[in-house]
């Protein structure tokens, strides 16, 4: 039991820097295609933002099975409110992206990846244990 609370503490804990890069590379492609280039959502774009929110589920799935099943806590208890921000953050988004009537509709994702990217960081400061 313990080396799988070793593994899942450091799929954890690196996933969350891995989703932070994604999750700020994103931002700035979704910036540079809508504001720089006044382009639209792509479906490669869209694929992409579907992956990262994969990613985010797989990180709230890692993180549930500790605090539910290992009784792992992390250092603060809002940390679970972050966690689950996180992981509705880019479904919603793309929901609107999706509805949107007006045209581009780049404007959600880059408001979506920087939401993302404020719950991801704000998540990292409260997750580790004191």
């Amino acid at each position: 039991m313990l080396e799988l609370l070793v593994f899942l503490r450091g799929a954890h804990y690196w996933l969350s820097r891995l989703g932070l890069g994604a999750a700020i590379v994103m931002f700035l492609a979704a910036f540079f295609i809508g504001v720089i280039r006044k382009g639209d959502v792509t479906p490669l774009y869209r694929k992409l933002t579907v992956a990262v929110a994969g990613l985010m589920a797989v990180q709230t799935v890692i993180g549930a099975v500790m605090y539910f099943f290992l009784s792992t806590r992390p250092g603060q208890e809002v940390h679970l409110i972050y966690g689950l921000g996180m992981t509705l953050a880019l479904p919603f988004f793309i929901f609107v992206e999706k509805t949107a009537e007006k045209r581009p509709a780049m404007g959600s994702y880059i408001w979506g990846f920087a939401v993302l990217i404020g719950i991801i960081f704000r998540g990292m400061m409260t997750g580790a244990a004191a």
